[in-house]
C-alpha cells in the first residue's frame, strides 16, 4: 500500500511567498504518513498565469535559497514524504512548466518532468518537454503529467509500455471544462489499468473547481475532494490490486488472454 494526498489549494497569483506558506500549513495540517506522496497543483506557487513567465521563472535545480524548489525539498525533508510540485523552470531546454520529485533527505529534487503539451497559452514562452518521466517510489513505477497532457492519450500509453503504474496528474484545469476532467481521468485509468492521482487548484471566484480525486485502475473513484473548496484529501494505492487488475483482464499491448 502506499498513501497519496491531493492538495487542493487556491494560489494568488503572483503571490509566491504567501503560496508556499499555504501550501505547507495545509500540508502539515493533513499529517501525512511517513512514506506517502503528496501532490500539489500545477504551477502552485505563483497562480497559473503563463504570460508572467519571465518575470517568474526560477531554476529548479539544484537548492537556491528562495525558490520553490528549496522550499518544496525543506517540505520533503520536515515530514518524511516525497513531495511533488514545480511551476515555471529556466533550464538548459528554456523556459519549461514543471513538476519536481522531491524525497527526504535530499538536497534537490530527485527527479523533475516538464511538461510535453504546452497548453495554448504558453506556446510563445514554453518550451515543450522531450520525454516521459518514471521513478520509483517503493513498489509503485510512478509517472508525472501535467493537465493538458492529459488530453494526449499516446504520451499515457508511452509511459505505460515502459512500466507505469500510477499516474499523477497536477492541473489548472478551468471549471467550464470539468466534464472533461472527469472522463479524461477516467479513460486514462481504464485504457492503461493504471491508478491516476490528479490534483487541482481553485479559486474563489469559481473559475477552478478543483475535483481532486484518485482513480483506480477499474476507473472507480477512490476519492474526490469537494468542489471549490481548499482542502486535503487522500487515498492508498495498491499494487496487488492492480497487478490482479491486469492480469484477470490483460488488454494491455503483449498481454495474455483474459481471465472469463
Amino acid at each position: 500500500m502506499l498513501k497519496v494526498y491531493l492538495v487542493q489549494m487556491e494560489s494568488r497569483p503572483g503571490k509566491k511567498p504567501e503560496n508556499l506558506a499555504k501550501a505547507r500549513e495545509m500540508v502539515l495540517a493533513a499529517r501525512p504518513a511517513p512514506g506517502s506522496i503528496v501532490l500539489l497543483p500545477e504551477m502552485f506557487a505563483t497562480g497559473y498565469d503563463p504570460a508572467q513567465a519571465l518575470l517568474w521563472k526560477e531554476s529548479c535545480s539544484g537548492n537556491a535559497p528562495a525558490t520553490t524548489s528549496s522550499f518544496l525539498q525543506q517540505l520533503s525533508n520536515e515530514t518524511n514524504c516525497i513531495i511533488m510540485g514545480g511551476g515555471i523552470s529556466e533550464g538548459a531546454n528554456g523556459i519549461t512548466n514543471h513538476v519536481g520529485i522531491h524525497t527526504p533527505g535530499s538536497s534537490a529534487e530527485s527527479a523533475g518532468y516538464d511538461k510535453i503539451h504546452p497548453f495554448f497559452p504558453e506556446l510563445e514562452l514554453f518550451s515543450a518537454g522531450q520525454d516521459v518521466t518514471l521513478f520509483k517510489i517503493f513498489s509503485f513505477t510512478v509517472s508525472p503529467t501535467i493537465c493538458f497532457d492529459l488530453r494526449f492519450p499516446e504520451l499515457y500509453r508511452e509511459a505505460t509500455a515502459r512500466g507505469a503504474q500510477l499516474f499523477t496528474v497536477h492541473a489548472s484545469w478551468p471549471a467550464k471544462r470539468s466534464a472533461h476532467w472527469e472522463v479524461l481521468l477516467k479513460a486514462r485509468a481504464i485504457e492503461n489499468q493504471a491508478y491516476v492521482a490528479a490534483v487541482n487548484c481553485v479559486t474563489s471566484d469559481g473559475k477552478y473547481s478543483g475535483d481532486s480525486q484518485i482513480i483506480d485502475p477499474l476507473g472507480n473513484v477512490v476519492v474526490k475532494a469537494e468542489p471549490g473548496k481548499e482542502c486535503v484529501v487522500s487515498a492508498d494505492v495498491d499494487i496487488d490490486f492492480l497487478d490482479k487488475c491486469r492480469e484477470d483482464f490483460p488488454v494491455l499491448p503483449n498481454g495474455s488472454r483474459a481471465r472469463l
